[in-house]
């Protein structure tokens, strides 16, 4: 089973598949190999950042670790600024420091590599969006639809879904999207049956929380929970 690791900015997965389906979602993507890695017809490198919303596949070669990166948070914000700087990729060939993968380092690592500041939750963004984040963050809107939450706000939905987008780079209801598989994630992770963290995290099924985490990611739930 492939190890898992929550930050407030990030995932981190040290994964144990080998293949994944072409897919696209909106998170940004940093691969680190213990060898050079080829994200084919894209890139080669021993560390690749691919920018939200490319479709890939995981990437041959021997991966450390991965991650899947809050497209609102600090730590989006420095490697777009940093690495990416308005390309979808970057890839180096620099040598890794000897990976030792587990959730401690990982996370000493990203803080060498990327500075301290990419553990900050939120970049500078409108206040309303983002007293709405930290309610999504808490996990207080799992079940709830978009219309539903742009009328406790006292928004028109195309107001609410435009503002949002602009503000975060990406779409309210792909963000709950996300924040429902954290959920997910979390509860099995800590011996919750999957099938009641599936419903408790508004998928309708176990078969509609499959089909969506093959979509998003390229591989079966099973590949990553069991």
């Amino acid at each position: 089973m492939s190890r898992i690791y929550f930050e407030d900015t990030y995932i981190a997965i040290i994964p144990t598949y080998s293949e994944t389906g072409v897919h696209k979602h909106s998170m940004l993507h940093v691969f680190a190999g213990k060898e050079e890695l080829d994200l084919e017809g894209i890139a080669k490198g021993r560390l690749i950042i691919l920018e939200q919303n490319v479709e890939h596949k995981r990437p041959s070669g021997d991966i450390a670790f991965f991650l899947f990166v809050d497209p609102t948070s600090s730590l989006a914000d420095v490697l777009r600024r940093d690495y990416l700087k308005g390309n979808e990729v970057y890839a180096s060939d620099d040598l890794l420091p000897e990976i030792r993968p587990d959730g401690e380092w990982i996370r000493g690592f990203i803080a060498d590599l990327f500075g301290g500041d990419c553990f900050v939750k939120r970049k500078e963004i409108d206040p309303r969006i983002g007293e709405l984040l930290e309610r999504i963050d808490r996990f207080e809107h799992l079940d709830s639809r978009v219309t539903q939450i742009a009328a406790e706000m006292n928004y028109s939905e195309s107001y609410l879904t435009h503002l949002f987008k602009a503000e975060t780079g990406v779409s309210l209801k792909g963000y709950l999207l996300l924040r429902r598989f954290e959920y997910v994630w979390k509860k099995i992770s800590s011996g919750k049956k999957m099938t009641s963290a599936i419903l408790e995290a508004g998928f309708s099924s176990p078969s509609h929380f499959a089909d969506t985490c093959k979509k998003l990611t390229g591989i079966n739930a099973s590949e990553v929970i069991r």
